[in-house]
C-alpha cells in the first residue's frame, strides 16, 4: 500500500513540475474508443492455478499471460489539462493443457471489466502523463474433463454482487496526435501500469462453480499489469 501511494505522489509531483504555464487552445469534450493489450499478473491466483495444474499432473501450467480488449469513454479537455471517465473490457487468450496420456483436459479463460476516472497533463507538445483510479472486476471460466472430480468440490454460493472486484490505480503516459492543429479529434497512443489497491477473493466466493479441495494457500489475490492502448478521439463540439 505504501508503494502505491508513493507512486501516486511521484506522478502528481511530476505533473506539477513539468506542467506548461502557457496553455494550448485545444479544449472541449470528446468521445474516445480503442483497443488495448496487457500482461496481467494475479500473483496469488496464479499460484492457485499452478497448484491445480500440479494436482491434475498437467504438462503445462494453466496461466493466462496475455490479455486483449476494448475501451471507451469521454474526455474533457481544457488547454493542457484533461479529465477522463471511461471503462474497458479485456479477455485473456484461453489456456489449455492436458496430462501426459491425455486422460485429463483443463482450460482456463479470464476476463476483466473496469470503470475508471482520471486526469492527464500535457507537458511537452503531444506528450502527456496522467493517473487513473477505478474498479476492476475479475471473472473467468475454469473447466476440466476426465477423471478429476475427486479433487474438486462445489464452491459455496455468494450473493455478493461485488465478487471479484478490486480498486486499482493506473499511472499512464503517451502521445496525442490531433488530426488538425488545435483540434480535439485525433489519435492517442499510451502505455499504462495497473496496480491493485485491494485484493479479491477468488476461492471462497463463487468466481468459479468448483474449487480445489483443501487448498491452504492465500485465497485473495492482487492484480497488476503493464499494457498499451491505441485510441481514436472524436470531438463532440
Amino acid at each position: 500500500m505504501k508503494k502505491i501511494f508513493l507512486v501516486i505522489s511521484l506522478f502528481l509531483s511530476v505533473i506539477v513540475a513539468f506542467s506548461q504555464k502557457k496553455k494550448t487552445t485545444i479544449e472541449g469534450k470528446a468521445f474516445y474508443f480503442g483497443v488495448a493489450y496487457s500482461k496481467p499478473v494475479r500473483a496469488e491466483f496464479d499460484k492457485y492455478m499452478a497448484v491445480i495444474s500440479d494436482s491434475l499432473k498437467l504438462t503445462n501450467p494453466l496461466l493466462v499471460k496475455n490479455s486483449y480488449g476494448i475501451h471507451a469513454g469521454i474526455i474533457f479537455r481544457n488547454g493542457n489539462g484533461e479529465f477522463e471517465a471511461g471503462g474497458s473490457y479485456a479477455f485473456g487468450i484461453t489456456a489449455k493443457s492436458s496430462n501426459a496420456n491425455n486422460s485429463t483436459l483443463a482450460t482456463l479463460a479470464t476476463n476483466t471489466f473496469d470503470i475508471h476516472f482520471g486526469y492527464s497533463q500535457y507537458i511537452a507538445g503531444p506528450l502527456f502523463i496522467g493517473f487513473d483510479l477505478g474498479v476492476i472486476s475479475n471473472d473467468g471460466k475454469f473447466t476440466t474433463k476426465g477423471s478429476s472430480a475427486a479433487l474438486f468440490e462445489e464452491t459455496p454460493e455468494s450473493n455478493n454482487p461485488f465478487k471479484g472486484y478490486i480498486f486499482f490505480a493506473r499511472p499512464k503516459a503517451g502521445f496525442f496526435f490531433p488530426f488538425k492543429k488545435d483540434n480535439l479529434s485525433g489519435f492517442k497512443l499510451s502505455a499504462f501500469y495497473d496496480m491493485s489497491i485491494s485484493k479479491y477473493d477468488f476461492y471462497n466466493k463463487d468466481i468459479f462453480p468448483d474449487r480445489l479441495k483443501n487448498y491452504k494457500g492465500d485465497a485473495k489475490s492482487s492484480y497488476k499489469g503493464l499494457g498499451l492502448q491505441a485510441t481514436l478521439v472524436l470531438a463532440m463540439n
